[in-house]
């Protein structure tokens, strides 16, 4: 089972796109890039390219199909036209079972006003009723004060200090792993 493509919340429109919208996807990313980069594991060569994007969207959208890989694109309700950022899901099989790994990213201009809030719980309770998922999982490096607070907010606790490494930047940090049992979502 897979979940619905689009979604609408309260302030917010949460779609699944297809390489349709590649230019659409690179122009957030362009917009973006100071403070994207600035998280975000080091970006392969041609990254900023509409063929690169158009690539991965059908990349994606067959992940979707298969149902282990959900990717919302936010759009404001408000200005429904232009992306202003994107929650993912990452559906893997472990020891427990099935769990997500969740990804998120917002446009600096709609920061602060709950959009990234609104957008991950309202993911969270797909990949909990539609897709059967009781864990999900974050990996946040330990500077990225915003995305803790974030987390926090959503109910994940922190588990484990530099459970994984990445490279950002040219550079290889150590990330810290927080978690959320979706039982506790309503």
């Amino acid at each position: 089972m897979i979940g619905p493509s689009v979604l609408y919340t309260e302030n917010l429109i949460l779609k699944v796109e297809n390489e349709l919208r590649a230019g659409e996807v690179l122009d957030l990313y362009k917009r973006n890039r100071i403070i994207f980069d600035r998280f975000e594991p080091t970006r392969p060569a041609g990254f900023y390219t509409k063929d690169y994007h158009i690539n991965h969207l059908i990349k994606e959208y067959n992940a979707y199909l298969g149902g282990n890989f959900l990717r919302y694109y936010i759009y404001s309700s408000h200005r429904p036209d232009r992306i202003i950022g994107s929650v993912n899901y990452n559906i893997k099989q472990g020891k427990m079972g099935r769990y997500a790994e969740i990804g998120y990213k917002l446009d600096l201009l709609y920061q602060s006003r709950g959009f990234a809030y609104e957008a991950c719980y309202n993911g969270i309770l797909i990949m909990k009723n539609h897709y059967g998922i009781g864990m999900i999982v974050a990996h946040i490096a330990p500077d990225n004060e915003p995305s803790i607070k974030l987390a926090q907010r959503l109910g994940f606790t922190k588990t484990a200090s530099g459970e994984m490494r990445a490279n950002v930047n040219g550079k290889d940090i150590y990330l810290d792993l927080y978690a959320l049992d979706t039982s506790d979502i309503q």
